[in-house]
Protein backbone atom coordinates (compact mmCIF):
# COMPACT_ATOMS: atom_id res chain seq x y z
CA UNK A 1 0.00 0.00 0.00
CA UNK A 2 2.86 2.51 -0.58
CA UNK A 3 5.63 2.42 -3.48
CA UNK A 4 9.29 3.53 -4.13
CA UNK A 5 10.24 6.18 -6.48
CA UNK A 6 13.90 4.92 -6.09
CA UNK A 7 13.95 3.09 -9.37
CA UNK A 8 12.00 5.70 -11.40
CA UNK A 9 14.27 8.30 -10.40
CA UNK A 10 17.57 5.97 -11.76
CA UNK A 11 15.63 5.81 -15.10
CA UNK A 12 14.76 9.23 -15.09
CA UNK A 13 18.34 9.93 -14.75
CA UNK A 14 19.62 7.77 -16.60
CA UNK A 15 17.64 8.67 -19.57
CA UNK A 16 17.70 12.45 -19.24
CA UNK A 17 21.46 12.54 -18.47
CA UNK A 18 21.70 10.51 -21.76
CA UNK A 19 19.17 12.58 -23.85
CA UNK A 20 21.34 16.26 -22.35
CA UNK A 21 24.61 14.86 -23.47
CA UNK A 22 23.05 14.09 -27.18
CA UNK A 23 21.50 17.37 -26.88
CA UNK A 24 24.58 19.10 -25.95
CA UNK A 25 26.67 17.43 -28.53
CA UNK A 26 24.21 18.94 -31.08
CA UNK A 27 24.64 22.25 -29.91
CA UNK A 28 28.12 22.27 -30.03
CA UNK A 29 28.08 20.95 -33.56
CA UNK A 30 25.21 23.75 -34.48
CA UNK A 31 27.40 26.89 -32.76
CA UNK A 32 30.58 25.47 -35.24
CA UNK A 33 28.67 25.46 -38.05
CA UNK A 34 27.12 29.08 -37.36
CA UNK A 35 30.63 30.17 -36.76
CA UNK A 36 31.58 29.49 -40.07
CA UNK A 37 28.39 30.53 -41.96
CA UNK A 38 27.70 33.74 -39.32
CA UNK A 39 29.65 36.78 -40.86
CA UNK A 40 27.54 36.29 -44.15
CA UNK A 41 25.06 38.44 -43.85
CA UNK A 42 23.86 39.62 -40.28
CA UNK A 43 19.45 38.61 -41.08
CA UNK A 44 20.67 35.04 -41.86
CA UNK A 45 22.57 35.40 -38.67
CA UNK A 46 19.53 36.60 -36.53
CA UNK A 47 17.69 33.79 -38.07
CA UNK A 48 20.02 31.00 -37.14
CA UNK A 49 19.75 32.27 -33.22
CA UNK A 50 15.74 32.35 -33.26
CA UNK A 51 16.07 28.99 -34.51
CA UNK A 52 19.06 27.96 -32.33
CA UNK A 53 16.37 28.96 -29.13
CA UNK A 54 14.50 26.12 -29.93
CA UNK A 55 11.77 28.92 -30.85
CA UNK A 56 10.39 27.35 -34.14
CA UNK A 57 11.21 23.43 -33.11
CA UNK A 58 9.22 24.00 -29.91
CA UNK A 59 5.81 25.30 -31.96
CA UNK A 60 6.32 22.51 -34.71
CA UNK A 61 3.98 19.70 -34.69
CA UNK A 62 4.91 16.07 -33.29
CA UNK A 63 2.11 14.54 -33.95
CA UNK A 64 -1.94 15.38 -34.60
CA UNK A 65 -3.90 13.37 -32.96
CA UNK A 66 -8.22 13.57 -34.44
CA UNK A 67 -7.21 16.68 -35.42
CA UNK A 68 -5.66 18.28 -32.05
CA UNK A 69 -1.63 19.09 -32.85
CA UNK A 70 1.02 17.92 -30.17
CA UNK A 71 4.60 19.72 -30.02
CA UNK A 72 7.47 17.79 -29.37
CA UNK A 73 7.48 18.76 -25.65
CA UNK A 74 4.24 16.61 -25.24
CA UNK A 75 5.47 13.31 -26.86
CA UNK A 76 8.86 13.82 -25.24
CA UNK A 77 6.92 13.69 -22.16
CA UNK A 78 5.02 10.67 -23.08
CA UNK A 79 8.35 8.92 -25.11
CA UNK A 80 9.73 9.17 -21.41
CA UNK A 81 7.08 7.46 -19.66
CA UNK A 82 7.63 4.49 -22.22
CA UNK A 83 11.06 4.83 -21.81
CA UNK A 84 10.96 4.33 -18.10
CA UNK A 85 8.45 1.05 -18.57
CA UNK A 86 11.34 -0.43 -20.41
CA UNK A 87 14.13 0.21 -17.97
CA UNK A 88 12.18 -1.58 -15.55
CA UNK A 89 11.86 -4.22 -17.62
CA UNK A 90 15.32 -4.36 -18.37
CA UNK A 91 15.80 -4.32 -14.43
CA UNK A 92 13.31 -7.36 -14.28
CA UNK A 93 15.13 -9.03 -16.94
CA UNK A 94 11.70 -8.86 -19.10
CA UNK A 95 12.94 -7.36 -22.15
CA UNK A 96 16.59 -6.82 -24.16
CA UNK A 97 16.59 -3.26 -23.55
CA UNK A 98 20.01 -1.96 -22.43
CA UNK A 99 19.36 1.25 -21.26
CA UNK A 100 23.32 1.95 -21.25
CA UNK A 101 23.09 2.17 -25.01
CA UNK A 102 20.88 4.93 -26.77
CA UNK A 103 17.63 3.25 -27.87
CA UNK A 104 18.38 4.45 -31.71
CA UNK A 105 21.61 2.34 -31.33
CA UNK A 106 19.46 -0.55 -30.39
CA UNK A 107 17.18 -3.14 -32.39
CA UNK A 108 13.97 -3.92 -31.24
CA UNK A 109 12.62 -5.80 -34.02
CA UNK A 110 15.13 -7.01 -36.83
CA UNK A 111 12.69 -8.21 -39.28
CA UNK A 112 10.85 -4.85 -39.02
CA UNK A 113 13.99 -2.89 -38.92
CA UNK A 114 12.72 -1.10 -35.47
CA UNK A 115 14.86 0.54 -32.93
CA UNK A 116 14.08 0.68 -29.35
CA UNK A 117 13.99 4.67 -30.18
CA UNK A 118 10.87 3.85 -32.81
CA UNK A 119 9.38 1.25 -30.54
CA UNK A 120 9.24 3.61 -27.35
CA UNK A 121 7.90 6.76 -29.23
CA UNK A 122 5.37 3.97 -30.96
CA UNK A 123 4.44 3.67 -27.47
CA UNK A 124 4.61 7.12 -26.10
CA UNK A 125 2.18 8.00 -29.09
CA UNK A 126 -0.32 5.36 -28.24
CA UNK A 127 -0.85 6.74 -24.72
CA UNK A 128 -0.99 9.75 -25.88
CA UNK A 129 -3.83 8.45 -28.08
CA UNK A 130 -5.62 6.85 -25.82
CA UNK A 131 -5.25 10.38 -23.16
CA UNK A 132 -6.37 12.28 -26.26
CA UNK A 133 -9.30 10.68 -27.42
CA UNK A 134 -10.81 9.99 -23.50
CA UNK A 135 -10.19 14.01 -22.98
CA UNK A 136 -12.30 14.21 -26.26
CA UNK A 137 -15.30 12.21 -25.12
CA UNK A 138 -15.21 13.25 -21.79
CA UNK A 139 -15.94 17.11 -23.79
CA UNK A 140 -18.29 15.61 -26.07
CA UNK A 141 -20.34 13.92 -22.97
CA UNK A 142 -19.93 17.83 -21.24
CA UNK A 143 -17.99 15.51 -18.40
CA UNK A 144 -15.48 18.10 -15.98
CA UNK A 145 -12.96 17.31 -13.37
CA UNK A 146 -14.57 16.89 -10.14
CA UNK A 147 -13.40 18.45 -7.14
CA UNK A 148 -11.08 15.45 -5.76
CA UNK A 149 -10.17 15.78 -9.51
CA UNK A 150 -8.91 19.20 -9.41
CA UNK A 151 -7.47 18.87 -6.12
CA UNK A 152 -5.49 15.47 -7.58
CA UNK A 153 -4.07 18.15 -10.32
CA UNK A 154 -3.19 21.01 -7.83
CA UNK A 155 -1.27 18.16 -5.59
CA UNK A 156 0.24 17.15 -8.82
CA UNK A 157 1.74 20.51 -9.58
CA UNK A 158 2.70 21.43 -5.66
CA UNK A 159 4.61 18.25 -6.15
CA UNK A 160 6.33 19.92 -9.26
CA UNK A 161 7.18 22.85 -7.44
CA UNK A 162 8.32 20.70 -4.27
CA UNK A 163 10.80 18.92 -6.52
CA UNK A 164 12.63 21.19 -7.99
CA UNK A 165 12.70 23.39 -4.45
CA UNK A 166 14.02 20.65 -2.58
CA UNK A 167 16.74 19.55 -5.29
CA UNK A 168 19.09 22.46 -4.91
CA UNK A 169 20.28 21.40 -8.22
CA UNK A 170 17.99 24.12 -10.09
CA UNK A 171 17.63 27.79 -10.48
CA UNK A 172 13.95 27.46 -11.27
CA UNK A 173 11.14 25.87 -12.61
CA UNK A 174 11.63 26.07 -15.86
CA UNK A 175 15.72 24.96 -15.72
CA UNK A 176 14.12 21.65 -13.89
CA UNK A 177 11.32 21.33 -16.63
CA UNK A 178 13.64 21.82 -19.52
CA UNK A 179 16.34 19.22 -17.77
CA UNK A 180 13.79 16.35 -16.78
CA UNK A 181 11.41 16.48 -19.14
CA UNK A 182 13.35 18.04 -22.24
CA UNK A 183 14.62 21.58 -24.13
CA UNK A 184 10.70 22.61 -25.34
CA UNK A 185 9.24 21.69 -22.00
CA UNK A 186 7.62 24.87 -19.94
CA UNK A 187 5.44 25.05 -17.10
CA UNK A 188 2.05 25.86 -19.14
CA UNK A 189 2.58 22.35 -21.04
CA UNK A 190 3.56 20.67 -18.26
CA UNK A 191 0.17 21.92 -16.51
CA UNK A 192 -1.66 20.76 -19.61
CA UNK A 193 -0.19 17.60 -19.78
CA UNK A 194 -1.15 16.87 -16.15
CA UNK A 195 -4.91 18.29 -16.36
CA UNK A 196 -5.66 16.04 -20.01
CA UNK A 197 -4.20 13.03 -17.71
CA UNK A 198 -6.38 13.88 -14.44
CA UNK A 199 -9.72 14.43 -16.70
CA UNK A 200 -8.61 11.16 -19.02
CA UNK A 201 -8.56 8.86 -15.89
CA UNK A 202 -11.39 10.88 -13.99
CA UNK A 203 -13.75 9.63 -17.04
CA UNK A 204 -12.31 6.71 -17.80
CA UNK A 205 -13.44 5.40 -13.86
CA UNK A 206 -16.71 7.09 -14.61
CA UNK A 207 -17.38 5.33 -17.40
CA UNK A 208 -16.50 1.98 -15.29
CA UNK A 209 -18.48 2.62 -12.34
CA UNK A 210 -21.55 3.06 -14.61
CA UNK A 211 -20.89 -0.51 -15.98
CA UNK A 212 -23.29 -3.40 -14.70
CA UNK A 213 -23.67 -6.68 -14.99
CA UNK A 214 -26.75 -8.83 -14.90
CA UNK A 215 -26.93 -12.12 -12.61
CA UNK A 216 -27.06 -14.05 -15.67
CA UNK A 217 -23.37 -12.76 -16.87
CA UNK A 218 -22.20 -12.93 -13.55
CA UNK A 219 -23.33 -16.75 -12.93
CA UNK A 220 -21.87 -17.47 -16.55
CA UNK A 221 -18.67 -16.53 -16.28
CA UNK A 222 -18.35 -17.75 -12.64
CA UNK A 223 -19.58 -21.76 -14.42
CA UNK A 224 -16.77 -21.34 -17.41
CA UNK A 225 -14.24 -19.69 -14.74
CA UNK A 226 -14.47 -21.98 -11.85
CA UNK A 227 -11.39 -23.08 -11.26
CA UNK A 228 -9.94 -19.75 -11.32
CA UNK A 229 -12.34 -18.07 -9.22
CA UNK A 230 -12.67 -20.84 -6.22
CA UNK A 231 -10.80 -20.56 -3.28
CA UNK A 232 -8.42 -23.83 -2.54
CA UNK A 233 -7.06 -24.77 0.58
CA UNK A 234 -4.12 -27.00 0.51
CA UNK A 235 -0.68 -27.22 1.98
CA UNK A 236 2.63 -28.38 -0.35
CA UNK A 237 5.85 -28.85 0.18
CA UNK A 238 8.78 -27.55 -2.04
CA UNK A 239 11.96 -30.14 -2.30
CA UNK A 240 14.24 -28.85 -4.55
CA UNK A 241 17.50 -30.95 -6.22
CA UNK A 242 20.06 -28.81 -7.67
CA UNK A 243 23.63 -28.61 -8.58
CA UNK A 244 25.67 -27.19 -6.00
CA UNK A 245 28.66 -25.15 -6.59
CA UNK A 246 31.78 -25.69 -4.65
CA UNK A 247 34.78 -23.22 -3.85
CA UNK A 248 38.37 -23.98 -3.65
CA UNK A 249 40.37 -22.71 -0.43
CA UNK A 250 40.77 -19.23 -2.18
CA UNK A 251 36.89 -18.83 -2.53
CA UNK A 252 37.12 -19.91 -6.06
CA UNK A 253 34.22 -21.78 -8.04
CA UNK A 254 35.57 -25.62 -8.17
CA UNK A 255 35.64 -26.10 -12.29
CA UNK A 256 33.67 -29.42 -13.13
CA UNK A 257 33.09 -31.21 -16.01
CA UNK A 258 29.77 -31.70 -17.75
CA UNK A 259 30.00 -35.56 -16.65
CA UNK A 260 30.63 -34.48 -13.12
CA UNK A 261 28.19 -32.25 -12.87
CA UNK A 262 25.44 -34.64 -14.34
CA UNK A 263 26.22 -37.49 -12.19
CA UNK A 264 25.91 -35.17 -8.72
CA UNK A 265 22.92 -34.19 -10.22
CA UNK A 266 21.68 -37.21 -10.78
CA UNK A 267 22.56 -37.74 -6.73
CA UNK A 268 20.68 -34.51 -6.01
CA UNK A 269 17.84 -35.58 -7.68
CA UNK A 270 17.11 -39.09 -5.77
CA UNK A 271 18.29 -37.68 -2.68
CA UNK A 272 15.01 -35.30 -2.92
CA UNK A 273 12.91 -37.87 -4.42
CA UNK A 274 13.68 -40.33 -1.20
CA UNK A 275 13.35 -37.39 1.44
CA UNK A 276 10.02 -36.07 -0.94
CA UNK A 277 8.03 -39.72 -0.75
CA UNK A 278 9.15 -39.65 3.23
CA UNK A 279 6.86 -36.56 3.77
CA UNK A 280 4.26 -37.66 1.69
CA UNK A 281 4.62 -41.35 3.32
CA UNK A 282 3.76 -38.76 6.73
CA UNK A 283 1.24 -36.94 5.51
CA UNK A 284 -0.70 -40.18 4.35
CA UNK A 285 -0.05 -41.58 8.20
CA UNK A 286 -1.75 -38.65 9.52
CA UNK A 287 0.66 -35.79 10.46
CA UNK A 288 -0.30 -32.45 10.68
CA UNK A 289 1.35 -30.71 7.15
CA UNK A 290 2.41 -27.62 10.38
CA UNK A 291 3.93 -30.03 12.28
CA UNK A 292 5.63 -31.49 9.10
CA UNK A 293 6.92 -27.90 7.73
CA UNK A 294 8.18 -26.81 11.01
CA UNK A 295 10.02 -30.60 11.40
CA UNK A 296 11.57 -30.49 8.04
CA UNK A 297 12.24 -26.56 7.97
CA UNK A 298 15.88 -26.55 6.94
CA UNK A 299 15.57 -29.78 4.74
CA UNK A 300 13.68 -28.76 2.13
CA UNK A 301 13.11 -25.43 -0.52
CA UNK A 302 10.30 -24.02 1.18
CA UNK A 303 6.73 -25.01 2.58
CA UNK A 304 3.21 -23.60 2.72
CA UNK A 305 0.67 -25.56 5.31
CA UNK A 306 -3.13 -25.08 5.40
CA UNK A 307 -2.88 -21.89 3.11
CA UNK A 308 -6.32 -20.65 1.34
CA UNK A 309 -5.62 -19.08 -2.28
CA UNK A 310 -8.02 -18.29 -5.00
CA UNK A 311 -7.13 -20.58 -7.92
CA UNK A 312 -6.07 -18.64 -10.79
CA UNK A 313 -3.00 -17.71 -8.25
CA UNK A 314 -1.45 -20.70 -9.07
CA UNK A 315 -2.59 -21.56 -12.51
CA UNK A 316 0.90 -22.42 -13.76
CA UNK A 317 2.03 -24.93 -10.75
CA UNK A 318 2.77 -28.70 -11.99
CA UNK A 319 -0.17 -29.50 -9.73
CA UNK A 320 -3.03 -26.94 -10.37
CA UNK A 321 -4.63 -29.46 -12.87
CA UNK A 322 -4.77 -31.71 -9.69
CA UNK A 323 -5.91 -29.67 -6.99
CA UNK A 324 -8.67 -27.97 -9.96
CA UNK A 325 -9.80 -31.77 -10.22
CA UNK A 326 -13.76 -31.91 -9.25
CA UNK A 327 -13.13 -35.25 -7.47
CA UNK A 328 -10.71 -33.79 -4.64
CA UNK A 329 -11.55 -34.45 -1.28
CA UNK A 330 -10.11 -33.54 1.83
CA UNK A 331 -6.68 -35.45 3.04
CA UNK A 332 -5.87 -36.80 -1.02
CA UNK A 333 -2.20 -36.25 -1.58
CA UNK A 334 0.02 -35.76 -4.35
CA UNK A 335 3.63 -35.88 -5.72
CA UNK A 336 4.13 -33.40 -8.35
CA UNK A 337 6.93 -32.39 -10.58
CA UNK A 338 8.61 -29.90 -12.10
CA UNK A 339 11.83 -30.70 -14.31
CA UNK A 340 14.41 -27.91 -14.97
CA UNK A 341 17.61 -30.37 -15.75
CA UNK A 342 18.51 -27.66 -18.21
CA UNK A 343 19.66 -25.37 -15.52
CA UNK A 344 20.33 -28.13 -13.36
CA UNK A 345 17.24 -27.72 -10.86
CA UNK A 346 14.67 -30.39 -10.30
CA UNK A 347 11.77 -29.78 -8.15
CA UNK A 348 9.74 -32.32 -6.49
CA UNK A 349 5.91 -30.97 -4.78
CA UNK A 350 3.87 -32.45 -2.08
CA UNK A 351 0.83 -31.85 -2.10
CA UNK A 352 -2.15 -32.16 0.41
CA UNK A 353 -5.64 -31.03 -0.52
CA UNK A 354 -7.81 -29.53 2.31
CA UNK A 355 -10.89 -28.02 0.54
CA UNK A 356 -13.00 -25.97 -1.92
CA UNK A 357 -15.15 -23.14 -1.71
CA UNK A 358 -16.70 -20.04 -3.39
CA UNK A 359 -15.49 -17.57 -1.19
CA UNK A 360 -18.94 -15.70 -0.14
CA UNK A 361 -17.79 -13.62 2.56
CA UNK A 362 -18.40 -9.86 1.85
CA UNK A 363 -16.22 -7.26 0.62
CA UNK A 364 -15.67 -3.84 1.56
CA UNK A 365 -14.82 -0.52 0.33
CA UNK A 366 -12.56 1.94 2.57
CA UNK A 367 -11.10 5.11 2.28
CA UNK A 368 -8.13 5.65 5.22
CA UNK A 369 -5.52 8.45 5.66
CA UNK A 370 -2.11 6.80 6.40
CA UNK A 371 0.03 9.32 8.65
CA UNK A 372 3.19 7.97 8.39
CA UNK A 373 5.77 7.45 11.65
CA UNK A 374 8.58 6.18 9.58
CA UNK A 375 10.09 2.75 8.67
CA UNK A 376 10.99 1.20 11.81
CA UNK A 377 9.85 3.71 14.36
CA UNK A 378 10.38 4.60 18.00
CA UNK A 379 7.39 4.52 20.36
CA UNK A 380 7.74 8.18 20.10
CA UNK A 381 7.35 8.01 16.84
CA UNK A 382 4.26 6.04 16.80
CA UNK A 383 2.82 8.32 20.02
CA UNK A 384 3.66 11.69 17.41
CA UNK A 385 1.74 10.20 14.27
CA UNK A 386 -0.88 9.11 16.08
CA UNK A 387 -1.64 12.88 17.59
CA UNK A 388 -1.49 13.89 14.13
CA UNK A 389 -3.83 11.16 13.06
CA UNK A 390 -6.55 12.10 15.88
CA UNK A 391 -6.08 15.77 15.17
CA UNK A 392 -6.71 15.55 11.31
CA UNK A 393 -10.10 13.33 12.60
CA UNK A 394 -11.59 15.56 15.22
CA UNK A 395 -11.04 18.59 12.42
CA UNK A 396 -12.94 16.88 9.86
CA UNK A 397 -15.59 15.47 12.32
CA UNK A 398 -15.85 19.33 13.37
CA UNK A 399 -16.42 20.69 9.84
CA UNK A 400 -18.95 18.47 9.15
CA UNK A 401 -17.25 15.05 8.42
CA UNK A 402 -18.27 14.49 4.47
CA UNK A 403 -17.07 11.77 2.51
CA UNK A 404 -15.93 14.39 0.21
CA UNK A 405 -14.14 16.27 2.61
CA UNK A 406 -12.60 12.58 4.00
CA UNK A 407 -11.22 12.41 0.41
CA UNK A 408 -9.61 15.39 0.16
CA UNK A 409 -7.80 15.31 3.21
CA UNK A 410 -6.68 11.70 2.33
CA UNK A 411 -5.03 13.32 -0.85
CA UNK A 412 -3.53 16.28 0.88
CA UNK A 413 -2.57 14.14 3.90
CA UNK A 414 -1.99 10.49 3.66
CA UNK A 415 1.39 8.35 3.10
CA UNK A 416 0.05 6.00 1.00
CA UNK A 417 0.88 6.47 -2.56
CA UNK A 418 -0.82 3.80 -3.83
CA UNK A 419 -4.27 5.15 -2.78
CA UNK A 420 -3.31 9.16 -3.10
CA UNK A 421 -5.37 9.96 -6.59
CA UNK A 422 -8.52 7.89 -5.28
CA UNK A 423 -8.71 10.08 -1.91
CA UNK A 424 -7.53 6.93 0.02
CA UNK A 425 -10.20 4.44 -1.38
CA UNK A 426 -9.95 0.84 -1.67
CA UNK A 427 -12.60 -1.24 -2.68
CA UNK A 428 -13.47 -4.75 -2.38
CA UNK A 429 -11.38 -5.19 0.34
CA UNK A 430 -11.36 -9.36 1.70
CA UNK A 431 -9.21 -10.71 3.85
CA UNK A 432 -7.49 -12.25 0.78
CA UNK A 433 -5.56 -8.50 0.80
CA UNK A 434 -2.04 -9.04 2.39
CA UNK A 435 -2.16 -5.96 4.36
CA UNK A 436 -1.63 -4.78 7.62
CA UNK A 437 -3.59 -7.42 9.40
CA UNK A 438 -5.08 -4.29 12.06
CA UNK A 439 -6.10 -2.83 9.03
CA UNK A 440 -8.08 -5.55 7.89
CA UNK A 441 -9.43 -6.40 11.06
CA UNK A 442 -11.49 -2.95 11.26
CA UNK A 443 -12.11 -2.32 8.06
CA UNK A 444 -14.06 -6.52 7.47
CA UNK A 445 -15.81 -6.42 11.50
CA UNK A 446 -19.37 -7.47 10.79
CA UNK A 447 -20.49 -4.48 13.09
CA UNK A 448 -19.01 -2.13 10.63
CA UNK A 449 -21.40 0.32 9.29
CA UNK A 450 -21.31 3.22 6.39
CA UNK A 451 -19.57 6.28 7.80
CA UNK A 452 -17.39 4.32 10.34
CA UNK A 453 -14.35 6.09 11.99
CA UNK A 454 -11.03 5.44 13.73
CA UNK A 455 -7.73 5.34 13.69
CA UNK A 456 -5.77 1.94 13.05
CA UNK A 457 -2.08 1.12 14.28
CA UNK A 458 0.09 -0.27 11.21
CA UNK A 459 2.76 -2.08 12.56
CA UNK A 460 3.61 -3.94 9.49
CA UNK A 461 3.85 -2.26 6.54
CA UNK A 462 7.14 -0.82 4.44
CA UNK A 463 5.39 2.48 6.13
CA UNK A 464 4.33 2.20 9.43
CA UNK A 465 2.16 4.71 11.70
CA UNK A 466 -1.65 5.36 11.85
CA UNK A 467 -4.32 5.33 9.66
CA UNK A 468 -7.31 7.43 9.91
CA UNK A 469 -10.33 4.88 8.54
CA UNK A 470 -13.83 5.92 7.13
CA UNK A 471 -16.05 2.84 6.26
CA UNK A 472 -17.50 3.49 2.95
CA UNK A 473 -20.19 0.53 3.11
CA UNK A 474 -20.15 -3.24 2.44
CA UNK A 475 -20.06 -4.53 -1.57
CA UNK A 476 -20.51 -7.31 -3.12
CA UNK A 477 -19.08 -11.49 -1.96
CA UNK A 478 -15.17 -11.82 -3.02
CA UNK A 479 -15.88 -14.61 -5.98
CA UNK A 480 -18.94 -12.24 -7.12
CA UNK A 481 -16.87 -8.89 -6.81
CA UNK A 482 -13.82 -10.67 -8.66
CA UNK A 483 -16.35 -11.31 -11.33
CA UNK A 484 -17.84 -8.21 -12.02
CA UNK A 485 -14.04 -6.41 -11.94
CA UNK A 486 -13.25 -8.75 -14.77
CA UNK A 487 -16.34 -8.15 -16.58
CA UNK A 488 -15.91 -4.50 -16.38
CA UNK A 489 -12.20 -4.62 -17.27
CA UNK A 490 -12.93 -6.52 -20.15
CA UNK A 491 -15.71 -3.71 -21.33
CA UNK A 492 -13.18 -0.88 -20.60
CA UNK A 493 -11.08 -2.60 -22.75
CA UNK A 494 -13.49 -2.97 -25.91
CA UNK A 495 -14.57 0.94 -25.28
CA UNK A 496 -11.26 1.78 -24.99
CA UNK A 497 -10.32 0.36 -28.59
CA UNK A 498 -13.42 1.75 -29.87
CA UNK A 499 -12.55 5.14 -28.76
CA UNK A 500 -9.30 4.30 -30.62
CA UNK A 501 -10.26 2.57 -33.53
CA UNK A 502 -10.37 4.29 -36.47
CA UNK A 503 -8.65 7.72 -35.06
CA UNK A 504 -6.46 9.67 -37.52
CA UNK A 505 -2.66 10.11 -35.88
CA UNK A 506 -0.34 11.56 -38.38
CA UNK A 507 3.17 12.67 -37.39
CA UNK A 508 4.74 16.14 -38.42
CA UNK A 509 7.81 17.36 -39.06
CA UNK A 510 8.31 17.83 -34.68
CA UNK A 511 8.64 14.19 -34.64
CA UNK A 512 12.29 14.40 -35.26
CA UNK A 513 12.97 17.03 -32.28
CA UNK A 514 11.90 13.56 -29.97
CA UNK A 515 14.72 11.66 -28.49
Amino acid sequence: MSASKDNKERADSTYVQRRNNREADQDRRKHILYGVVGGVIAVLAAALLVWDSGFFQKRSTAVTIDGEDFGPAVVQYYYQQAYVNAYYGAMMGASTFDPKTDPADQMYDEEKGQTWHDHLLEQGIDQLTQVTMLCHAAEEADYAMTPLDESNLQLQLDSLERSWRTSGNYANLKSYLKTNYGTFMDEGTFRDIAADRVLASSYQMNYVDGLTCTNEEVNAYYAEHTNELDTFGYSVFTVQAAAQEETDEDGKPVKKSDEEKSAEFETAKANALTLAQELQAKLAAGSDAKALAEEYGDRIYNSSAHISAVGSNFSTAQYADWLYDTSRKAGDITLAENDRSDSFVYNYYVVQFDSRTRDESSTADVRHILISAGSNPTEEQYAAAEESAQAILDQWKADGGTEDAFALLAMENTADSGSQATGGLYTGVSSANAWDPNFLDWTLDPARQSGDTGLVKNESSSTKGWHIMYFVGWNDPAWMYSVKTTLKAEDMSEWMDSLTADVEVIQGSGITHVA
